[in-house]
């Protein structure tokens, strides 16, 4: 009888093991296939290929990035009140024209044999007079309004490449206009735009929050105009309108165009989606100042501030 016993423990215990060994083999299926009976096996590794864990720096965007976005200046003539000395027979102050001067940003997404074309905001040229871009190599040229679109707060411009020198041509590229649709909450970006009017600068951040509805004044009826935009708390400073917002591929995602404006406030810009206005950008280039359509919004909301600077 303790024989018997001791062949029916044996038993149990190969027959536990057998167990054992097939729940091992059902878990770690894919990793290790074949673990029992034979001694073939199959490895299968899970790697990410976006540029982000593939060891893409925002020095390595910054560096391809810098060459497509450029500074914008724009010299307008503006009313401006005179308080002392200049008065009318009535006693009113008399107004005097003024030349002023604003910054903004551009990014230059498209060139042909004979042009280079660089979207930006409309409030970047808006009644503009004389508009220049400046390039990755600090040279400056006067650029030509194509179309604007002010209610989508987009205008693009165009400069002639025999006005530009060889130099500046070999330093320039051209942007790779990405799509916004595929971005998440959460991904990191970066920014990039004539911060202050001081050159071009990199901020970087992520995205906040997607489709955020932002009211930008009101139309001739007294209608709330309201526009889509990304949200992000990648630095956006007076200046950047009109630059990049780029994805961790270096692609163009958004137009920077506003951000929050408050003392409570930290860390809330807006940039336009770019998969939302791709086909105005390919339309305002064919355009010319003439053929634009006239807007009648006015008004923006006071706790935005679109930058004119």
């Amino acid at each position: 009888m303790p024989h018997r016993m001791t062949n029916t423990n044996r038993r149990m215990n190969l027959l536990k093991q057998a167990v054992s060994l097939t729940l091992c083999a059902a878990l770690f299926t894919g990793a290790s296939a074949g673990a029992v009976g034979t001694t073939a096996s199959t490895t299968t590794t899970a790697s990410c290929t976006c540029a982000a864990c593939s060891g893409t720096s925002i020095a390595d965007i910054a560096e391809t990035s810098l060459p497509f976005v450029v500074s914008i200046t724009n010299i307008s003539v503006q009313e401006a009140q005179q308080y002392f000395d200049r008065f009318d027979r009535y006693g009113h102050n008399q107004n005097e024209l003024e030349e002023t001067t604003s910054v903004g940003s551009g990014i230059i997404f498209e060139q042909t044999d004979d042009v280079l074309y660089i979207v930006t905001n409309y409030h970047v040229v808006e009644d503009a007079t004389t508009l220049s871009v400046g390039f990755v190599d600090d040279e400056v040229y006067e650029a030509e309004l194509c179309g604007t679109d002010e209610d989508n707060d987009l205008a693009v411009l165009k400069v002639p490449l025999d006005d530009l020198s060889a130099d500046t041509r070999a330093a320039i590229s051209v942007a790779v206009l990405g799509g916004s649709d595929a971005m998440r909450v959460g991904e990191q970006v970066v920014a990039i735009g004539n911060a202050l009017g001081y050159g071009q600068s990199v901020t970087t951040g992520i995205i906040s929050a997607l489709n955020r509805s932002i009211s930008t004044g009101t139309d001739a009826q007294g209608n709330t105009v309201q526009a889509t935009y990304i949200q992000t708390d990648a630095a956006i400073n007076p200046g950047n309108s009109g630059g990049a917002l780029l994805n961790m591929d270096g692609e163009v995602i958004g137009i920077n165009t506003a951000k929050l404006a408050s003392t409570e406030v930290e860390g809330m810009g807006y940039a336009i989606p770019i998969s939302d206005v791709k086909d105005i950008i390919d339309e305002l280039k064919t355009q010319t100042p003439q053929q634009q359509t006239v807007s009648q919004q006015s008004g923006s909301a006071p706790m935005y501030y679109f930058f004119r600077f």
